[in-house]
């Protein structure tokens, strides 16, 4: 894990789930010029493109995020988390 945001605005993994799926949507990730095939499961979001992969686990009380970088992205995996962060925090 790489990543936890509490849940401040919402109440419980249910409502955090559906508050993430409705805003983080392809044309979102289109926005950072990220082509990426979202994976909707049971308490988990899945995003794979090309060079990554971002697993958001959503349990009792928090998000939990999990930032796959192929060897070239690696150096930018601070600042992706840092922006997914930011993102959460306004939606959960």
């Amino acid at each position: 894990m790489d990543l936890t945001v509490n849940y401040n605005h919402l109440n419980n993994k249910e409502e955090a789930y559906a508050a993430v799926k409705e805003s983080v949507t392809p044309e979102l990730l289109s926005k950072f010029q990220v082509k990426a095939e979202l994976d909707y499961q049971e308490d988990k979001i899945v995003a794979k493109g090309k060079g990554f992969k971002l697993i958001m686990s959503f349990e009792d009380n928090a998000c939990t995020v999990k930032v796959e970088l192929s060897f070239l992205l690696k150096p930018l995996k601070k600042k992706v988390l840092e922006g997914i962060e930011k993102q959460l925090i306004r939606v959960v």
